[in-house]
């Protein structure tokens, strides 16, 4: 018996299952928001991403959390008499990262994952109960990014974000996490961490409250990116 014309072989099937998605990684780097804000509550202040003082890199004024009624929406201001290097970049939060999806050419693909390094643009070692940085590590990756003419459009995703303190310096403890929120929105980044751990000699409460935009993705503008005044 001859094979129908056009019958395509089983092993020639298998093949195609087989061939696996092509996956594809997309630099990352941000424009912060000039309210973003970094918090130690044990010490008990505050950096805000846009109020400094004269240096190289600028350093930051630290301000009361006690003083606020809401910390997170601040309104008084009552500095600290210290200025701590928080925000060494500025907005700039230059190849923070990236994120890999699965396809090729244009289409709605789904995201499989990120990393970050948010230390170096928002730092810790300075003005943190601890005195020391953190690692970045981000998990639970939902989402997906959208390519047009070539270009990245739109990033729809969620996930998990932990950032994670040495703390091998306080036996029996070696690392302490703090863990919160990452979501990606059309050309926006929002992250959102309050947490806090007690390890013995108190109550350590970090915070990091950062928001902005994703830079070239779709046609975010960074003259407005904080709105209009």
């Amino acid at each position: 018996m001859t094979r129908p014309p056009f019958a395509t072989p089983l092993s020639a099937l298998a093949l195609a299952f087989a061939v696996p998605l092509q996956a594809a990684t997309l630099p990352l780097s941000f424009t912060a928001d000039t309210t973003s804000r970094w918090y130690d509550f044990y010490v008990g202040h505050f950096a805000q991403l846009d109020r400094t003082v004269a240096g190289t890199p600028p350093p930051n004024i630290m301000y009361d959390t006690d003083a606020e009624a809401n910390p997170f929406a601040p309104t008084v201001y009552q500095s600290t008499g210290v200025n701590r290097v928080v925000f060494a970049n500025g907005r700039a939060f230059t190849n923070i990262g990236s994120l890999t999806y699965t396809g090729s050419g244009d289409g709605t693909f789904p995201v499989t994952a990120i990393t970050l390094d948010v230390a170096p643009h928002v730092r810790s070692d300075s003005a943190s109960a601890l005195g020391v940085t953190y690692t970045t590590a981000v998990s639970s990756v939902s989402g997906s990014i959208t390519i047009a003419a070539g270009t990245p459009t739109s990033i729809d995703v969620t996930a998990a974000i932990r950032f994670t303190m040495d703390a091998s310096f306080i036996p029996p403890l070696t690392t302490i996490p703090f863990d919160g929120s990452l979501a990606f929105a059309g050309d926006r980044f929002d992250l959102f961490v309050d947490d806090d751990y007690n390890f013995g000699h108190g109550i350590l409460h970090n915070a990091w409250d950062l928001t902005g935009a994703i830079d070239g993705v779709g046609s975010n503008d960074l003259v407005f990116a904080d709105g209009f005044d």
